[in-house]
């Protein structure tokens, strides 16, 4: 019994650490005529986790891939209501899905894509964004 309450420890404790591992990058953004700070998902691990385990969203996480894809995201782990758009080629957005605390079915892009936005559920319609709406990265500050 013991030797199982040590390995339920030891796996937890690894598990908490693995949350507070991974580190992101901030960068400015500009989408349509808004601009704002958003965290980035450069990396596998950053992408697989996004934004689990977090109490807001406020500015929401950039996630950016290589090569255009069909692309699928969940919300496994992630207790905070999500609108995202799939950011297409050109950097235009597809229109926005909603994205519900912990529902693990995917929601897929329509396309192929080359990343996705993922903001606070309400964001974009209360911007007055839709699909069409430019992506632009700004870097340390947008102009």
């Amino acid at each position: 019994m013991m030797n199982y309450l040590l390995s339920a420890l030891f796996a937890l404790s690894f598990s908490v650490a693995a949350v507070e591992d991974i580190q992101f990058e901030k960068e400015w953004i500009k989408v349509g005529p808004v601009e704002f700070q958003t965290e980035l998902a450069l990396t596998p691990e950053q992408r697989a986790r996004g934004l689990m385990y977090r109490d807001s969203a406020e500015n929401g996480m950039l996630f950016l891939y290589d090569e255009a894809r069909v692309l699928s995201f969940w919300m496994r782990n992630t207790k905070v209501p999500l609108d995202i758009a799939y950011i297409k080629a050109d950097w235009t957005i597809e229109p926005i899905q909603f994205l519900y605390p912990y529902d693990e079915k995917g929601k897929a892009s329509k396309g192929p894509v080359i990343g996705a936005l993922e903001m606070p559920q309400g964001w974009f319609k209360a911007q007055g964004l839709a699909a069409g709406t430019k992506i632009v990265r700004c870097g340390k500050k947008c102009d």
